[in-house]
């Protein structure tokens, strides 16, 4: 199984480590450039590099990430449900105040919900999802 070389710190000074890449829920863009945050259920990790080689470093190896907006990717493997109303992607059944949640385009919703729906047939979307 793959894994990304990440650090729990920013700057990438300490407490580094490897995750595997399907405990990834989504890949983020960071504060500063080039550097990219990395979640899971557990903890946020960083690593270097920009989303779009990531995205495209990940899916050629087999998995399915799809850029939802302009900071985030997303592992649709993951994906439980789609919140039409809030147009926010979880990743359990059970959604809590502490859950875990990656926001998707406003302007491009529509149409990552459809392509999600083709990558993953086990996704939930409730509320308004579509027009």
């Amino acid at each position: 199984m793959l894994s990304l070389t990440v650090s729990a710190d920013p700057e990438g000074f300490r407490d580094g480590g490897n995750v595997q890449v399907d405990k990834v829920l989504f890949i983020s863009k960071g504060r500063k450039r080039n550097q990219i945050l990395v979640h899971t259920f557990e903890k946020t990790y960083y690593m270097i590099g920009t989303l779009r080689h990531w995205e495209n470093y990940l899916n050629s190896n087999g998995f399915k990430f799809l850029n939802v907006d302009r900071s985030n990717t997303l592992n649709v493997e993951n994906v439980k449900i789609v919140n039409g109303i809030f147009r926010d992607a979880y990743f359990e059944c059970e959604i809590t105040k502490t859950s875990k949640r990656c926001p998707i385009s406003y302007h491009r919703f529509d149409e990552v919900v459809e392509e999600m729906g083709f990558m993953n047939s086990k996704i939930l979307i409730t509320g308004a999802a579509t027009k």
